[in-house]
């Protein structure tokens, strides 16, 4: 885990935001390419919900949609959990702390990951935000919605998430940004930093960040 550094305010965490696809389940990294060959977009630098958007046919944006809802009914079906969840969602249940999600996905796949891996009595999510939230992330909307919903600070809550969307996101919305590091993403230490607070090999080390800047804050 790397160290809080220049965290100006920081407030007590009483909410913390998850990210899905590669936060909460293991990465897939064949889904992503899945959705651009399916749609027809070959150039990476482009957003796929950005690309669907400007179609000029409302029959081409809704095509579209159904295509890459196929590849993410395909990695539904594959989803595993990141080893440790059971744990983290345990401690935020106990602690009081709320859970929620924020996510480009749609909800189908959110609610049978939840339903198959997460015991029923730490099951409870207040926010699941999906991409019909307009904007989504990268933009800080989502996040701040949440904080709304919940009368919180965004500086009270963690925004944890495997993405350059989701640490965009949670900075530009004052959240504490957790990357949940992986062999895929490590590049996002050295070409964007600055949106990270902290990173983390395994969710059950967000229980040691919590305990001790709660504890701090008191």
């Amino acid at each position: 885990m790397t160290k809080l550094q220049g965290l100006k305010g920081l407030k007590h965490i009483k909410a913390v935001v998850f990210d899905m696809d590669g936060t909460l389940c293991l990465p897939q990294p064949w889904m992503f390419p899945a959705m651009r060959n399916a749609i027809g977009l070959h150039d990476k630098s482009v957003d796929i919900l950005h690309f669907i958007e400007t179609l000029p046919t409302e029959k081409e944006r809704k095509e579209a949609h159904n295509q890459i809802e196929l590849v993410e009914a395909k990695a539904m079906k594959e989803m595993q959990p990141q080893p440790s969840l059971v744990d983290l969602v345990k401690y935020l249940t106990r602690h009081g702390i709320s859970k929620n999600i924020c996510t480009r996905n749609v909800g189908a796949p959110v609610e049978t990951f939840v339903a198959r891996f997460i015991p029923s009595e730490f099951s409870k999510f207040d926010y699941i935000i999906t991409r019909d939230f307009k904007p989504t992330k990268p933009q800080p909307d989502p996040l701040q919605h949440i904080a709304s919903k919940l009368n919180l600070s965004p500086s009270e809550m963690i925004m944890v998430g495997d993405s350059y969307d989701d640490m965009k996101s949670g900075r530009s919305a004052g959240c504490l940004t957790v990357l949940l590091k992986n062999h895929l993403n490590g590049h996002l230490l050295l070409e964007h930093k600055e949106l990270v607070d902290v990173s983390v090999e395994d969710l059950s080390e967000i229980i040691k960040l919590i305990q001790n800047l709660n504890n701090s804050t008191l």
